[in-house]
């Protein structure tokens, strides 16, 4: 009785687990692992790729690939492998003769090389040229069966298709005629990184000489980490220049392993950095700056703080287009207002000179607010000193009473003034769905998970 209440409370915190972890291809590419190095980057996801450019300021090499720019990174060195690549190495024409001049082509083409990320595949097509053994009798349809070498042990799966009797069908035979020529296809699939190198397939038909091979290559890390540049002078030859980015010796932190540990008080290249966050779940130099042996530069003169936290560009701007309307100084993303103005964006003056006639503020019938006169009900005036008039309320007489050119007036601005048309209504609609949508998602995967829990415990 526990038991099937122990499955589905798994199943559930699976579900639970996998809806709250759903990130975006952006959000993969710009997290801590991917930023580690460039194998580490273009693992996260096949959109990611990596800044190879020493000389680039990026503090994140590791990004959307549509994200880069001429800017931040040269074009030539952001580095983003296909995630699968297929080439073929040797392909003559079926019944040419092979290279020895007396073995005939029979399977095409004859060496193929495959690279390929774990959890991708991709599909190699042959041509395959059936001949009836000589010392054989009968014109029967014999049986071709694919035959490869054994991927058992090793991250390859393959899946088998053959053009059998005018149909792509999912299988590794076929009854065939003599001469005949069949299409077939290899779909490779790479699980995981492979940890001997290079996979070699041998391909061939079960009862027949004819092979061919496919060579698989995983691709689990990046070219560029093969050859690195050892105590480059770029790492103030402190370190190693790997796809564009140094690699520090242990007493060394910094972008370019300038900074000695011991004499900034740190043992270690992350606590060197840790002095560049406000807390610990911060980004360094709140993601507008570069850490510099410990402490924060800043990217715009704008952007200032121990940590680069104040943005003083971030400030409210008034109707003119003037930071604190022309009368503060934003500090920090605040406005801080000069004498004699208010408000959140200084836009308000606390002057009453404009407010004042005869000696009166307002006319004693309202108040001094940004030194205009906001008037009580009843008055009005640039001072309240005039009394609005009271206007007689319209008598209900019926619309065909009145004038002609009146009740279509009425009847025009009702329907075209007062009421928005089908297209807004429409617009309004749509805009209001997928609102809905992008911000209901994941609250209404916890609420049918949690739904589902509260019922399982309740029939138990």
């Amino acid at each position: 009785m526990h038991s099937p209440v122990r499955i589905l409370l798994c199943l559930a915190l699976f579900f639970l687990k996998s809806s709250l972890s759903d990130e975006t291809p952006d959000q993969l590419c710009n997290n801590l692992d991917a930023q580690q190095s460039c194998g580490q980057c273009i693992k996260a996801h096949a959109e990611c790729a990596w800044c190879i450019d020493p000389h680039s300021s990026l503090v994140n090499r590791c990004q959307l690939k549509s994200k880069f720019t001429n800017e931040t990174c040269t074009p030539h060195l952001v580095y983003s492998p296909q995630t699968a690549q297929v080439k073929t190495q040797q392909n003559l024409p079926l019944e040419t003769k092979q290279h020895d001049g007396r073995t005939v082509v029979r399977l095409q083409p004859q060496a193929v090389s495959v690279r390929l990320m774990p959890g991708h595949s991709s599909t190699v097509t042959f041509k395959y040229l059936h001949q009836t053994d000589v010392n054989r009798r009968g014109t029967e349809p014999e049986t071709m069966e694919i035959q490869t070498s054994d991927v058992k042990d090793s991250p390859i799966n393959l899946t088998f298709y053959i053009v059998c009797d005018g149909e792509l069908k999912k299988t590794k035979s076929c009854r065939v005629q003599n001469n005949q020529i069949v299409e077939f296809k290899i779909e490779v699939t790479v699980n995981s990184c492979s940890n001997s190198g290079d996979v070699t397939l041998s391909v061939g038909i079960l009862g027949q000489r004819t092979i061919a091979g496919i060579y698989v290559t995983t691709i689990c890390g990046c070219e560029c980490e093969k050859h690195p540049e050892i105590n480059s002078r770029l790492c103030h030859q402190n370190g190693h220049l790997v796809c564009g980015q140094c690699v520090c010796d242990p007493s060394r932190g910094g972008d370019k392993c300038e900074c000695p540990l011991a004499t900034l008080g740190v043992s270690t290249a992350s606590e060197l950095e840790d002095k560049c966050k406000f807390n610990s779940s911060t980004p360094v130099c709140s993601s507008s700056g570069k850490c510099k042996c410990g402490q924060c530069q800043c990217n715009r003169p704008t952007v200032t703080g121990k940590f680069c936290q104040c943005d003083n560009d971030s400030c409210p701007l008034s109707s003119n287009g003037k930071v604190c309307s022309g009368n503060g100084v934003c500090d920090c993303g605040t406005c801080k207002c000069e004498m004699g103005w208010e408000r959140d964006d200084c836009s308000c003056s606390t002057a009453s000179n404009n407010c004042v006639e005869n000696g009166e503020l307002c006319s004693n019938n309202g108040r001094c607010e940004c030194n205009r006169c906001v008037c009580n009900m009843g008055n009005t005036g640039a001072f309240c000193g005039s009394i609005e008039k009271e206007q007689k309320p319209m008598e209900n007489k019926p619309t065909d009473d009145l004038p002609e050119t009146t009740a279509a007036s009425v009847t025009e601005t009702t329907s075209t003034a007062d009421l928005p048309s089908d297209e807004e209504l429409e617009k309004a609609l749509d805009d209001s769905v997928k609102s809905t949508e992008a911000t209901s998602s994941s609250a209404l995967k916890i609420f049918w998970l949690f739904y589902f829990l509260v019922v399982i415990l309740f029939a138990y």
